[in-house]
């Protein structure tokens, strides 16, 4: 989640519930226009055969580090737990996940944010085999940003073995380390084909990592990251995922957030969500932008193309969207869409029932003392094009990505919260951690 800091007196009105006017139990979501569509482009300004050359590179030098398979990366490592704290959603879908180790689940260096695994990978089965002759296996995998977004992982899960290991996000490089740290905020994830695509701020908007190429370090002990003549290291990761290309503004610019509800500017909007779509055709890549100024986010969908596991450009080399809304959701974390069905996840309206550590307000509000109630919201998109959106239930606090894998049925989804203090109150009262991966039982986005 990003979150700005607000002055003393906003912080006061936020306190009173007067300052964010929260979302409507239904609302619309109005279609972006064809024009507006056009003028966000997006271009790979040639990176992939660069950046893949350059991992090549590293390795036709004889760093000392191993190029394995994502089998390596599954056997063993850390264990999960059971659910071990409360899901505070309200549905009569069945609900399954696991929680972290203790040491993961209250972490103040890592947080979560993305998910997507291998019911979005090849053909969309759920089970994906992690090497060549492997046996299928179900894998989900969640970004993680560092302190400051300095260091950015991926933790891929066995869900069968309920065994985990973290991957450090690299980039090749010409210089004499090898490689350097992908420094962003992780924002979100998903994985298509044997690609691995990361959204985030920055120049470089969309990351590409190849789902068969990961690099086993030669030493752990090390917080550096890259090579010396000796040994190679991941900041005392076992394992790191390079790069092999990246799509960006034509401009080279970064992100612009909307501020007005005028959907016309600016043309390059922020990715703080990444989802799979594979019920249009061509496959769709689905971003949501994250503000907390208003009810003013867009969604929007990219082509991908299947026969490379990238995004599909047009005549003129650029990628535009093919679709997109002003969403009417506050806060939008995550948004995901299947023939003509989606969920959102973001801020709650007032009034919903209280969440698991956060400060009960008079009236339920959505935002109290300085916390804020998650929700996944209903989507529709309607026969003239617009987005009905309409509140469904709470959920763990500071929700973030959702993930939906349409041969299992599952919405995946998960949260990042570790742990608070309410201030407002003498003494203070501290509110525990309770980060929690779930999936939902919800064939098609339809389940109650």
């Amino acid at each position: 989640m990003r979150r700005r800091s607000l002055p003393l007196i906003a912080a006061a009105l936020l306190v009173a519930g007067l300052l964010i006017a929260t979302p409507a139990q239904a609302a619309t979501g109005p279609a972006l226009s064809a024009s507006t569509l056009s003028a966000m482009t997006l271009t790979d300004n040639g990176s992939f055969p660069v950046v893949t050359g350059q991992r090549n590179a590293v390795e036709a030098a004889g760093a000392p580090l191993t190029v394995v398979r994502l089998n390596t990366i599954i056997a063993g490592g850390y264990d999960t737990r059971a659910i071990c704290h409360p899901t505070d959603l309200r549905v009569t879908a069945s609900v399954a996940g696991f929680c972290w180790t203790t040491t993961d689940d209250s972490t103040t260096t890592w947080y979560p944010q993305g998910i997507t695994g291998s019911g979005d990978g090849v053909n969309g089965s759920v089970l994906y085999p992690p090497c060549d002759g492997c046996a299928g296996r179900k894998i989900v995998a969640v970004s993680w940003h560092g302190t400051n977004d300095a260091l950015a992982r991926v933790t891929f899960v066995d869900v069968a073995n309920g065994t985990y290991r973290h991957v450090l996000l690299v980039e090749p490089d010409s210089a004499s380390t090898r490689f350097h740290a992908v420094e962003s905020h992780a924002d979100g994830i998903m994985w298509y084909g044997n690609k691995l695509f990361l959204v985030s701020g920055g120049t470089r908007v969309v990351r590409v990592f190849d789902l068969t190429h990961f690099w086993q370090m030669s030493s752990t002990t090390s917080g550096a990251v890259g090579c010396t003549a000796t040994i190679c290291s991941a900041a005392y990761s076992g394992f790191a995922l390079p790069e092999i290309g990246y799509y960006q503004f034509p401009d080279a610019a970064g992100c612009e957030p909307l501020r007005t509800n005028d959907p016309s500017a600016p043309t390059h909007p922020c990715f703080t969500s990444v989802s799979l779509d594979r019920s249009t055709v061509p496959d769709s890549l689905v971003t949501s932008e994250y503000d907390d100024q208003g009810p003013q986010g867009r969604i929007l969908r990219w082509p991908l193309d299947a026969s490379t596991a990238q995004l599909k450009p047009g005549a003129d080399g650029l990628v535009r969207p093919s679709q997109g809304w002003t969403s009417p959701v506050f806060r939008m974390q995550g948004a995901v869409f299947t023939g003509g069905h989606g969920i959102i996840s973001g801020l709650c309206p007032n009034g919903e029932p209280p969440v698991s550590n956060m400060p009960a307000g008079p009236n339920n509000e959505a935002v109290y003392h300085g916390f804020a109630k998650a929700c996944l919201h209903k989507a529709t998109i309607s026969a003239d094009g617009t987005l009905d959106v309409h509140y469904w239930t709470t959920a763990p606090l500071n929700s973030e990505n959702v993930s939906y894998w349409p041969s299992s049925g599952e919405l995946w989804l998960l949260n990042e919260f570790r742990g608070s203090t309410d201030t407002y109150v003498n003494p203070p009262k501290a509110y525990p951690g309770d980060r929690l991966v779930l999936a939902l039982h919800c064939p098609a986005l339809i389940c109650s």
